[in-house]
């Protein structure tokens, strides 16, 4: 337990120590389960948090599905990063890289967890759907800065690191929201079923454009223009 609390201490005071470390195949194996867990337990309070808007069987499924959206994008957004650093001419190690994005990720995740008594706190006064919803997404931004920026620091010094950060930045925040969509809700209407997952429909950014307009009842609607492929009336 000792470890571990020193650990979340170290993602939070240093980060970057962490990845220094990431040279050293002993240390390297000691310090990657401690960032998963640190990264588990933070996201699922959050999720916590967040479910308890609707409350019951909702908040136990967005503590267990909060976890997934920040591992996810790890996977599928690292890659990539790696690939515009280097498009930039940033060499960075796989070890490296991906301590990094463990790092960065567990500091979002303790940053989360320590801003849920704030949510917490809002979701009591019982706020509108749409304005719930906004503030999660709000405090994942602010939470998740920090951790993204751990990524970057992960890259030596110079003109491409800055540049291929920028870049692969956009791309794992693109990778998060989209993500979140997915495995969407995490916050549940009042009125609407409790489910573990919703069906596919759209993106999250027109999803995102829409809600601030839906929270003033202003609802944007499309209906798809149906068209004859051979001809005909």
């Amino acid at each position: 337990m000792s470890e571990i609390l020193a650990t979340t201490a170290r993602v939070l005071r240093s980060p970057r120590g962490l990845v220094e470390e990431a040279d050293d195949p002993r240390v390297l194996g000691r310090i990657v389960p401690h960032l998963l867990l640190v990264t588990t337990v933070g996201a699922a309070v959050f999720g916590a948090v967040v479910g308890s808007y609707r409350g019951g069987e909702q908040t136990l499924y967005a503590a267990l599905k909060m976890p997934l959206l920040y591992g996810i994008p790890l996977l599928v957004g690292l890659p990539a990063a790696r690939a515009l650093f280097e498009a930039f001419g940033a060499e960075v190690r796989w070890s490296r890289l991906a301590v990094a994005g463990l790092a960065g990720t567990a500091r979002a995740a303790v940053l989360a967890a320590a801003l849920g008594p704030a949510l917490w706190l809002v979701y009591s006064l019982a706020p509108g759907y749409h304005l719930a919803v906004l503030l999660m997404v709000l405090l994942l931004g602010v939470a998740g800065a920090p951790g993204l920026l751990t990524v970057a620091e992960a890259v030596p010094a110079g003109r491409a690191r800055w540049l291929g950060g920028l870049a692969a930045l956009a791309v794992l925040g693109l990778v998060t929201a989209q993500t979140g969509w997915l495995l969407r809700p995490f916050v549940a209407r009042p009125n609407a079923e409790v489910t573990l997952f919703r069906p596919v429909e759209g993106d999250v950014f027109g999803s995102l454009l829409r809600v601030p307009l839906a929270s003033v009842d202003v609802y944007l609607e499309y209906e798809p223009q149906r068209k004859r492929v051979l001809g005909g009336r």
